[in-house]
Parts: structure tokens; C-alpha cells; sequence
């Protein structure tokens, strides 16, 4: 019971922004209440009477209605009505004069109103509401006002929000002088009442397993957890009559735990809250959340970060650590001893039962330490994006498994998820095969629509690369990012010879105005690992023509670069190329975009 308390602890930290509507911001729901798209709403003076009304645009629909434990998860034929906003059927006293309907969703909605509105904790506002509704006439009222017409037994009216007017979900506003708020459902002192006196109702009490206290619990918990429509639940019983009931060992669901309806609609409230602000990982029906009790809102752990403030030239180990504890937690409340990190995953074992397959709480101190060190240490450099310098960039875990497992087998990809996670936030070490299987998707350019995908899986795996060699060498400063042009690793010299060929082919086609298409060092990227010194000899052949095309400053250049290289290799041994190739491969090709980058810019300023 551990993730119910962390969350409702959260919430109690947090229950100053229950209830407040914030612009393109999630809400944080109060306790006993859920939302409910509207079609309709009713304004009522504040003696009871009808005002006007109008319909609800989709833009606005959504609205916090109050719940009870069945209403909030009724569904069928089952007549459980919502205490205030509902559906003209329950609210409409005078519905059956125009479709032909039970009156039993009146009586029990009315009823239910009325014990609200006469008890010690009603308000003016409810009270209007119950006086106006008992009087039975809604309907007549919204006929009147043209909402809609009656011919032959049925309602005529215009669709809204692809609604029919029969399913229109009502909603009230009630304008009482000197009230400033008169819509119900933003008020936050009608959801305190109703919340008070909801709680006042609950007479039947036993022992809370989360909170280890005597309290009314609750047999009924809330679903649309992940999403408005989704109906798992993280709590539920089977039926008395369900064939899976108990199998002999319990007679009843308390028998075997019992949660307190105030721990789960807060502890439920909180999580809803938190996965539609801040989900950090979230593919098909699983969902991963990531906060803190102490400081709810986090930054995603597990997206890319591409050197945010690239101003600040983040180029060394520290400086890009400082870079990624400031991205995760802030800088507006310093870590503490005693702070920590919840990460929790949830997903769909079937539909209506949502299971937990991660649930992890850490000291924030040795989280926060444990990422960082994945980031810097998964992390290689990358084009900015104002096309300036080279930056530090640590790839996504969504990255990372689409990469190594692709993006169409969801076994796979959830496998990889959950092997890679215990990497990030817990610091143990880099499978292999995982940084294998990205190296062989990177060498393969003609895989990819275009050559910005291409160089991000290049990158990526070269990164994970990296991650590898640092945890195999154990040693703290890594493998360079930077060109190491004094490397005498075979594989990485024929990783930058192979760059340089392109560079010289692009330079080419790029100054004959032609459209950039592969390059014959794209086109032999598999084979050129696999049989580098035959490959090799056939690029070398087909670059000839392009080395003729070149001016007399980029021909000098190229072929010196290539002699330069070559004079490294021996090209008497045939082996195929360790991975490392990759790694000589984009560090070269960064390093040439980095000498025509300044260039450029010399050339410029020279003009000026």
C-alpha cells in the first residue's frame, strides 16, 4: 500500500490546487468529484428561477461535477444519479411529458439533491438548484427558449458537440448578488460542501491498510486514470456472482484489504493529475510517471536534453551534470537529505484492471545522481539547433528503444523499456547487446527517409557506445567526444576515412547546385564494416570524378585529408570493423561541419 500513501501525501501537499481551473493546465480534482464533458448550461437567479441558458462549446465542455462511489462508476442500465450536474434524463422532472422514460432517475436524483440542500452544510447557491429543479419544468423552460422543439413523442434539436439532445449533460450557474463566482462548478466552496457532507454519510467504517486507521472505506474506486476514457482500475473486486469470485478463500472483498474512501480519491485524484501534467514515458497502455512529494513538478528524467543553454558552451562533464540537475529539478528549492522520487508505471493487464509493473521510491539525492550520470555518460555531440556549434546531447529513452527495438512489435519495445529503466535510475550497467543491436540499425543509412533520422541514430548509438566503454573501462572522464586524431584504433581511422569520402562527395554535389542524393559512402555503409579494404578500394575509385570537380582549395584539402588517414591504416589485414568505426565515423563528419561552420563565419566577417 506504499504507492497509495506516497500519492495521497502528495495530494495533501499539493490540495491548495484542487479544484482551480487553470488555462491549458491539468486539474487536480478535489476528493468525491470527477469531470464530465457538458452540453448545456443552466443560469439560475438566486431565488430558484429560471434565467437562461445556453449550450456548452467543446472548448469549454469539460466540468467538475460532484460523485458519489456508484455514481462515479455507474454504467448500463444501473440508476445511480450524480448529486448536481447530470443528464436532463436524471435532473428533468417534467422529462416524461415529452419521451417516454422511467421516473425513477428523477425520484432518486431529487432525493438525493434534497438531503444535500437541507443539510447543515448546503449552501444558498444548492439550495436555489434543489428549489428550481423540484418544481419540475426544465424541460418546458429550455422548449421555451427555443433549445428545442417536441413533434411525435421525440425532441428535435441541432446535435452539440455531436450530442443528442435527449444524452445533453446539464450543468448549473446560479448568480446571487455579491457572489463574484456564480459558475458551480468552478466554485471551490460548493465543493468543499458537498464534500463535507458526503463524508458525513459514511456511516460503515473498518481498518484503512494505508493509512492503518478505523475510517469509512470505500468498496467502489476510480477509474479513468490514464486518460477521460479509460475504465481499468487499480482497485476492484469481482461480483458475488462472477465465476472468479474469491475461489473459496474470501466470502467478501474487505476480507482481503479495504482502502478509505478519503485516501483513494485523493491518492487516485493525485496520480490522474500527475500523469496528465508530467508523464514522462508514455507508449500504447503502459504510462510511467515520475514526482516527488516534496516537489511534485519534475522535469521529464527520461526525454532528450540538447544542451538548453547552449550559450554557455557546455562542454565539459561538470558543466553538463550542473546542466542536467538543474533541467530535472530546478533551481527555485535545493535538494535535501530526506527528499525523494517516486517513478511508477502503470498499464492495462486487461479492461477494466490496471496493473503496477514498476514502483520504485529513491532518496533524491542518489536519483538525481544516478540520471545525471546516464545523461552525461549516454551522451554524444549534435548539431544545435540554431546551427552554430556542436552540443552535448543526451538521446530519449523513447529514442533508445525505438532505435534498438523499433517502433512496430509492443512486446518488444515494453521488454526493452523495462531493461533499460533500472539503467537510468538506478545506475547499473549497459547491456551489450543493446548497444550492438543500435550500432547495427546505425550502419545502415539507406534504412532511414532521410538523413536527419539517419545522423540521430548515428548519434544515439554512438552515445550508447560511449555509455559502454566508460562502464567497461571504468574510468570517469569516458571516451572523447571530440575527434581524437591521434587515435590508433584501425577501426576508428577507417570510421573518419569513410567520412572524409563523404564530405568530399557532398562538397561536390553541393557546389554543382545538384539535389543531395546518397553518397557511395551511404550506399556501402554495411559492407564498408563488414569488408572494409575491398569497400574501401571501391568508394576510393568512384570518388575520382569528384576530385576532378573540386576547385584547386577544396581538391588540396580532401586529398590531403585522405593520404593523410589512409597512411595510418594497413590495408594489408581484412578484418572487419569493431563498432568503434561508428564513433571515428561521426566524429570526423562534426568536425568537418565545425572547420566549414567557421569558415563561413571567417569569410563573413571579412565582408563586413
Amino acid at each position: 500500500m506504499s504507492w497509495l500513501n506516497d500519492l495521497y501525501l502528495t495530494y495533501e501537499a499539493c490540495k491548495g490546487e484542487a479544484g482551480i481551473v487553470k488555462a491549458n493546465q491539468p486539474l487536480l480534482l478535489p476528493m468525491a468529484h470527477l469531470t464530465q464533458n457538458a452540453q448545456l448550461e443552466v443560469v439560475l437567479d438566486g431565488e430558484g428561477n429560471f434565467s437562461r441558458a445556453y449550450r456548452v462549446p467543446k472548448e469549454e465542455a469539460v466540468t467538475v461535477i460532484p460523485v458519489t462511489e456508484d455514481s462515479g462508476s455507474r454504467s448500463g442500465k444501473a440508476v445511480f444519479p450524480h448529486p448536481l450536474a447530470d443528464k436532463l434524463e436524471y435532473i428533468a422532472g417534467d422529462y416524461g411529458k415529452f419521451v417516454k422514460v422511467s421516473e425513477e432517475k428523477f425520484e432518486k436524483y431529487i432525493a438525493q439533491l434534497e438531503k444535500w440542500a437541507l443539510s447543515p452544510y448546503s449552501l444558498p447557491q444548492i439550495n436555489s438548484v434543489y428549489q428550481y429543479l423540484r418544481k419540475g419544468r426544465i424541460m418546458q423552460d429550455l422548449m421555451e427558449a427555443e433549445f428545442f422543439a417536441f413533434e411525435n413523442g421525440k425532441v428535435i434539436a441541432e446535435k452539440q458537440q455531436g450530442v443528442e439532445a435527449e444524452n445533453w449533460f446539464v450543468r448549473f450557474a446560479v448568480e446571487i448578488p455579491g457572489r463574484a463566482e456564480s459558475r458551480l462548478y468552478c466554485d471551490t466552496e460548493v465543493f468543499e460542501s458537498y464534500i463535507k457532507f458526503y463524508l458525513a454519510q459514511q456511516e460503515k467504517q473498518e481498518l484503512c491498510y494505508a493509512s492503518g486507521e478505523t475510517v469509512p472505506c470505500s468498496e467502489k474506486h476510480p477509474a479513468k486514470i490514464r486518460h477521460t476514457g479509460d475504465k481499468a482500475k487499480l482497485i476492484s473486486s469481482n461480483d458475488a456472482s462472477g465465476i472468479l469470485t474469491y475461489k473459496g478463500r474470501f466470502s467478501e472483498s474487505s476480507q482481503v484489504a479495504s482502502v478509505s474512501y478519503e485516501v483513494s480519491q485523493k491518492a487516485h485524484s493525485a496520480l490522474r493529475w500527475l500523469i496528465a501534467k508530467q508523464a514522462c514515458l508514455r507508449v500504447g497502455e503502459q504510462v510511467f510517471v515520475v514526482w516527488s512529494v516534496e516537489k511534485p513538478d519534475i522535469k521529464n528524467p527520461f526525454e532528450e536534453l540538447f544542451g538548453e543553454e547552449e550559450d554557455k558552451e557546455v562542454s565539459t562533464n561538470e558543466a553538463y551534470a550542473a546542466l542536467v540537475r538543474k533541467t530535472i529539478w530546478g533551481t527555485e528549492r535545493e535538494l535535501k537529505e530526506d527528499d525523494s522520487i517516486i517513478v511508477m508505471g502503470v498499464e492495462a493487464a486487461t479492461t477494466g484492471r490496471l496493473s503496477i509493473p514498476f514502483y520504485q521510491k529513491y532518496s533524491a539525492l542518489q536519483f538525481i545522481q544516478n540520471v545525471t550520470k546516464w545523461k552525461a555518460e549516454v551522451c554524444w555531440l549534435n548539431k544545435s539547433a540554431k546551427e552554430k556549434n556542436a552540443v552535448w546531447w543526451s538521446p530519449s529513452l523513447i529514442d533508445i528503444v525505438k532505435l534498438v527495438a523499433g517502433d512496430k512489435n509492443d512486446k518488444l519495445n515494453k521488454s526493452m523499456r523495462e531493461r533499460l529503466l533500472p539503467c537510468v535510475v538506478e545506475g547499473r550497467r549497459l547491456p551489450y547487446d543493446v548497444v550492438l543491436s543500435a550500432v547495427r540499425q546505425a550502419v545502415n543509412p539507406m534504412h532511414y527517409d532521410n538523413d536527419w533520422e539517419w545522423n540521430k541514430a548515428v548519434i544515439t548509438a554512438c552515445a550508447l557506445l560511449r555509455k559502454w566503454q566508460i562502464e567497461r573501462e571504468n574510468r570517469e572522464e569516458g571516451y572523447s567526444m571530440e575527434l581524437n586524431e591521434e587515435s590508433k584504433d584501425r577501426s576508428y581511422i577507417f570510421g573518419q576515412l569513410l567520412a572524409t569520402a563523404e564530405m568530399l562527395e557532398r562538397s561536390t554535389l553541393r557546389g554543382g547546385g545538384k539535389e543531395i542524393r546518397n553518397t557511395a559512402a551511404e550506399k556501402y555503409f554495411v559492407r564498408f564494416q563488414r569488408y572494409p579494404v575491398e569497400t574501401w578500394n571501391t568508394i576510393r575509385n568512384q570518388l575520382q570524378p569528384y576530385i576532378l570537380k573540386l576547385n584547386a582549395e577544396g581538391k588540396r584539402f580532401y586529398v590531403e585529408q585522405l593520404d593523410k588517414i589512409a597512411a595510418k591504416l594497413d590495408f594489408a589485414e581484412k578484418s572487419k570493423l569493431e563498432p568503434t568505426f561508428l564513433q571515428g565515423y561521426s566524429c570526423q563528419m562534426m568536425a568537418y561541419w565545425g572547420y566549414f561552420k567557421k569558415n563561413d563565419a571567417d569569410k563573413e566577417e571579412s565582408a563586413e
